[in-house]
């Protein structure tokens, strides 16, 4: 499992910019549930959980096959650069071993 938390810079929510990003703007990207925390790709049969940690976003890939991993993990890091590069301060990556 990949965990990865993007953290914003002080005084912006990563949390709410993607939020807003997905539902109004994103075309590759939508949230698959009514609560807004299944974000997935048009691509790939899996999906990111996504949750709000103070503003930081928690997001836990949830791959359907094994290659979904690292596509979804990859798309979703790369487009959070792309759309807010001056709003971020990190991105961190956990890997975390199957229980």
């Amino acid at each position: 499992m990949i965990r990865i938390h993007v953290v914003p810079r002080v005084g912006s929510d990563a949390y709410r910019l993607l939020r807003a990003k997905v539902l109004h703007e994103a075309t590759t990207w939508y949230w698959s549930n009514k609560k807004k925390t299944r974000l997935r790709h048009v691509q790939s049969g899996g999906h990111i959980d996504i949750a709000n940690a103070g503003g930081v976003v928690v997001a836990t890939v949830v791959p359907k096959e094994r290659r979904d991993l690292f596509y979804l993990a990859e798309k979703f890091m790369g487009r959070m650069i792309a759309w807010f590069e001056d709003e971020l301060a990190a991105i961190n990556v956990q890997f975390e071993g199957e229980e």
